[in-house]
């Protein structure tokens, strides 16, 4: 027995809509994933769920990095020219390093490290500090003039 075919068509029940992306979401990263490591290919897959959140997938490399060798291309080479070129350009380069900045934030041991450092830092630069004000305070200063000399005029 085969499976009954379904009608393809917008499913109305907001939770079964919820329930079926999930559930298809993952088997079609699944198929990118398996299609990426047995062809040796750069992927990616942009998706927004029903409730309007990004779904990001990538193989070997970053979204952002397909993306931008996408925009790089000729037109020859991609078929058709872009719009906005240069704009999507800077957007992409600008979410990759947002994307990094957020990657080393979430590595807290990196984080830590980063701040121990500066402490150290911070420290050293209070003990010169304070040994410079020691050496201000007990400078030898010179000695008040306990007798005057008067000259004598020839």
């Amino acid at each position: 027995m085969g499976r009954v075919k379904l009608a393809i068509k917008r499913i109305e029940n907001n939770t079964n809509r919820h329930v079926t992306f999930s559930k298809r979401r993952n088997g079609l990263i699944k198929k990118a994933y398996e299609l990426s490591v047995l062809c040796d290919i750069d992927i990616a897959l942009l998706m927004f769920s029903p409730s309007r959140r990004l779904c990001p997938f990538s193989g070997r490399h970053g979204v952002e990095d397909v993306l931008l060798r996408y925009l790089n291309m000729s037109d020859n080479d991609r078929g058709e020219p872009i719009q906005n070129r240069e704009y999507l350009i800077s957007m992409l380069q600008r979410l990759k390093r947002e994307s990094d900045m957020a990657t080393q934030l979430a590595n807290p041991g990196a984080l830590n490290e980063k701040i121990e450092e500066i402490q150290k830092e911070i420290y050293a630069c209070q003990q010169q500090l304070q040994i410079s004000e020691e050496r201000l305070r007990y400078k030898p200063r010179p000695a008040p003039f306990s007798t005057l000399f008067v000259r004598s005029r020839p």
